[in-house]
C-alpha cells in the first residue's frame, strides 16, 4: 500500500514536504485537499484539519517536521550534509518554517491581487471547483487565516520589520546559489533547502513576489530545481557533493540570530515574568521592532532549538565543526544572555551540555 500525501497548494509546508518525498523516492500519491477530506479523512486520522498529512491505511501523522524526519528515516538519499553541518540545518529549517513564513505571509495578504488569487485557490479546492460558493469560501478561510497570522506578528504595523527582512534574506540567497553550488550545503539538498523552497515557492506563485524575484534570478533557479524533483529526483550519493566549509553560511546564520532568535527570546522573557498573552515588542537586526503576542508554542520553539543544540554538543565538542566557530560562538553568547535573569537561568539548567560551552 502506497502513501497518500494530502496537501493545500496554498501551503508552504505542503510544497516543502511534497519536494522532500519526490527527492527521497518514497512512493506516494498525492491529494488535494477538499472541504469533505479535511473532516472525514485529515481529522478523524489526526484531530486537526491542517495539511499536510501523511497516511498509509489507518496510520497517519501531520506536522511537515515530523514527515519530514519519518521520510528521511526511509529514503537511501542523503537529507542532511553530515555531522558538522547537521545542526545548522536543522536550525535553517526551522528558521524557514517559523520566521521566513512570516513574510512571505504578509506579502502574500497585504497585498489585495495576491490575497484575491490565493483565496480563490482555496476556494477551489475546499469546493472541489464546483463553482457555487467557491468565492465565498476562498475569502472567509481567507480572513479566518488572517487573523490567525496577526497574532504572530504578520500585520501591517510590522511591514518595515517584515519587508526589511525579506530583502536581507533574498540577497543573501542569491549571493549563496549565484556560484557553482546548486543547494545551501553542496550539490544534493538538505532539510533546510526542502524548508526554504517551501516558503520561496509560494512566494513566486504570488504576482508580487513573482515580480520582486526578477531581480534574484539564481533564487527563482533554485525554486525551479526544487520544484522538479517530486518527478525528476536527481540521482546522488551520500558523501558525494558536501562542501565542509559552511563558514559562507554566516550571513544567512547572521539574520536568524538577528530576527527569529530575538523573537524567541523576546517572547521566553514576557512569558517568564508573567505577561501572558500580552503584546510583546522585539528589537531586529536592523534596529526595527517587531510586535507580537506571547504564547507558549514561541516558548516551545526556543526550548526545541536548545534541545538540539544540547544534544548535538553531547556528541561532540564542536557545534559546527572547524569552519563554523564563529557562528558557534556567536550562538553560544546569544544563549548565555539568557543568564541575565533567574528565569533563564533556570530554564538553561536542563542543558547540561550547553551550560559547559
Amino acid at each position: 500500500m502506497h502513501y497518500e500525501l494530502f496537501i493545500s497548494r496554498a501551503s508552504p509546508y505542503s510544497l516543502k514536504v511534497q519536494a522532500l518525498m519526490g527527492y527521497a523516492g518514497v512512493e506516494h500519491r498525492i491529494r488535494v485537499q477538499n472541504a469533505v477530506t479535511r473532516y472525514a479523512v485529515i481529522r478523524r486520522l489526526t484531530g486537526k484539519t491542517m495539511v499536510p498529512v501523511l497516511r498509509r491505511g489507518s496510520w497517519a501523522i501531520n506536522d511537515s517536521t515530523r514527515i519530514t524526519q519519518y521520510v528521511m528515516e526511509r529514503s537511501s538519499r542523503p537529507t542532511l550534509p553530515g555531522s558538522e553541518g547537521e545542526t545548522l540545518a536543522w536550525i535553517l529549517e526551522d528558521f524557514a518554517d517559523e520566521w521566513l513564513v512570516r513574510w512571505v505571509m504578509h506579502s502574500r495578504w497585504r497585498h489585495h491581487e495576491d490575497a484575491e488569487r490565493i483565496s480563490g485557490l482555496i476556494g477551489r479546492e475546499l469546493t472541489g471547483v464546483v463553482p457555487v460558493g467557491e468565492r465565498v469560501v476562498g475569502r472567509q478561510v481567507g480572513k479566518w487565516i488572517q487573523r490567525q497570522i496577526d497574532a504572530t506578528g504578520v500585520r501591517a504595523e510590522n511591514d518595515p520589520a517584515l519587508q526589511g527582512s525579506a530583502l536581507r534574506c533574498l540577497e543573501v540567497l542569491e549571493a549563496l546559489l549565484s556560484g557553482s553550488q546548486r543547494y545551501l550545503f553542496g550539490q544534493y539538498p538538505t532539510i533546510a533547502d526542502f524548508s526554504i523552497y517551501g516558503q520561496l515557492v509560494q512566494y513566486y506563485r504570488d504576482p508580487t513576489g513573482r515580480r520582486r524575484l526578477e531581480d534574484y534570478p539564481s533564487v527563482v533557479a533554485y525554486i525551479e530545481r526544487i520544484d522538479g524533483m517530486a518527478d525528476r529526483p536527481p540521482s546522488v550519493v551520500a558523501g558525494n557533493g558536501v562542501n565542509e566549509d559552511i563558514s559562507r553560511l554566516q550571513p544567512l546564520f547572521a539574520e536568524f540570530l538577528g530576527t527569529y532568535w530575538s523573537v524567541l527570546v523576546a517572547n521566553y522573557r514576557a512569558r517568564a515574568n508573567g505577561s501572558g498573552r500580552r503584546e510583546v515588542s522585539a528589537e531586529l537586526v536592523d534596529g526595527t521592532r517587531f510586535n507580537f503576542r506571547a504564547s507558549g508554542y514561541m516558548q516551545g520553539r526556543l526550548e526545541k532549538l536548545l534541545r538540539r543544540v544540547d544534544a548535538a554538543y553531547a556528541r561532540r565538542d564542536r557545534l559546527f565543526g572547524e569552519s563554523g566557530v564563529r557562528m558557534e560562538r556567536a550562538l553560544v553568547q546569544r544563549i548565555a544572555d539568557l543568564c541575565e535573569s533567574e528565569a533563564g537561568r533556570k530554564l538553561l539548567r536542563r542543558y547540561k551540555h550547553v551550560g559547559m560551552h
